[in-house]
């Protein structure tokens, strides 16, 4: 922790163009106010679209129900949040080919092509960018702010990204853009270096294809992967497969004995092999019982373990960890969502009676 904080002033400045800097601190918190803990959200994220979203299991709404579950706790005011900067065609042109975002911009068919909703394909590309396309670039700015926001205090969240079927040249299920390449590739630009070997934690319960993909495309020798997923789910690509350092395809119906078990072992065997200087965590929550695409059988309790477990590991290697949202399409995804988060705020004391954020290392 205390080798990152000489880096903080430089990370600043190296995030202002994300909305990282002293001068918007100062401008939003007064002296002797609560400061703004290392969490990223957006009202951007959520979207509405004439009712068109409801024709995907996936809420897109979910993410401004966590944060009021997360406020009606008492664990944080929106103010405290970071707000997400929608991301740049430059910024995204880091890891995706200019072909492929011009097509994002340019073109509903590609947009709906993404989400799975071919209607959507027949609106005018103007409205589909304000409500659709936009959301996605938010998300993808989101997850950039938060790793590096990690290393001020060890952690951090972003209420949302976590596309893990983007890649390169192509997205699908609801991802447009590899954030978690997007924010790998910023954070060891912005540390020069300092920061290179990264852990990718992906308990999505679909495997992520896209960030694997874009593993193999970028030749990123530097960056472990851990893909916990379902053995007969979709997208089920084996080229994305050679990615993956720690392969566990998990049977349908798994319940919490048995998944944990295996996510332990995961976790063991990540931590003898690879030794990280920062873990991107994509906690997909479709693992849960009566997910309609996932179809296993984890409780609420088993997902607030789960989420226990990878940050444990964080502690325990004084690593930073960046945690992104990824998938859930259970009705009450959200309040699972909200509570893990809680759980985790509260038992790594994570903040302070004051409202204040505290360093992950300092939890027992």
């Amino acid at each position: 922790m205390q080798g990152y904080s000489k880096m903080e002033h430089g990370l600043a400045d190296a995030y202002t163009d994300l909305g990282w800097g002293e001068a918007a601190v100062e401008s939003v918190f007064p002296s002797g106010s609560h400061g703004r803990l290392p969490i990223v959200y957006s009202q951007n994220y959520n979207i509405t679209f004439c009712g068109l979203e409801n024709f995907h299991v996936f809420d897109a709404k979910k993410f401004a129900k966590v944060v009021k579950l997360l406020e009606g706790e008492r664990l944080l005011t929106r103010q405290q949040l970071w707000a997400a900067v929608e991301a740049t065609e430059e910024q995204l042109c880091d890891v995706h080919s200019p072909d492929y975002i011009r097509g994002l911009y340019t073109s509903s068919q590609a947009v709906a092509q993404v989400i799975e909703v071919p209607a959507v394909g027949l609106f005018p590309n103007w409205l589909i960018q304000n409500r659709v396309a936009r959301p996605w670039r938010f998300h993808a700015g989101g997850t950039m702010l938060a790793a590096g926001l990690a290393l001020q205090y060890g952690w951090s969240i972003n209420i949302g990204g976590g596309m893990h079927h983007a890649s390169h040249d192509s997205g699908s299920g609801w991802c447009a853009y590899d954030d978690l390449h997007l924010a790998l590739r910023k954070l060891r630009r912005a540390t020069g270096g300092a920061i290179q070997k990264c852990l990718l934690i992906d308990l999505d319960v679909h495997q992520g294809n896209g960030h694997e993909r874009d593993k193999l495309h970028l030749k990123d020798t530097d960056l472990y992967i851990v893909d916990v997923y379902g053995a007969a789910l979709w997208p089920g690509d084996d080229f994305a497969k050679e990615a993956i350092d720690v392969d566990i395809a998990i049977p349908l119906g798994t319940a919490d004995a048995a998944y944990l078990t295996a996510l332990a072992g995961a976790l063991k065997r990540a931590k003898v092999e690879f030794q990280p200087d920062v873990i991107l965590y994509n906690a997909g929550t479709d693992i849960l019982e009566g997910d309609p695409l996932g179809r296993m059988a984890v409780s609420a309790a088993g997902v607030e373990e789960r989420d226990q477990a990878v940050w444990r590991l964080a502690r325990d290697l004084r690593v930073p960890i960046c945690m992104v949202l990824s998938g859930g399409y259970a009705k009450d995804n959200w309040r699972v969502v909200g509570n893990s988060l809680a759980e985790l705020l509260r038992s790594f004391n994570l903040v302070d009676s004051d409202g204040c954020a505290q360093p992950l290392w300092c939890s027992s």
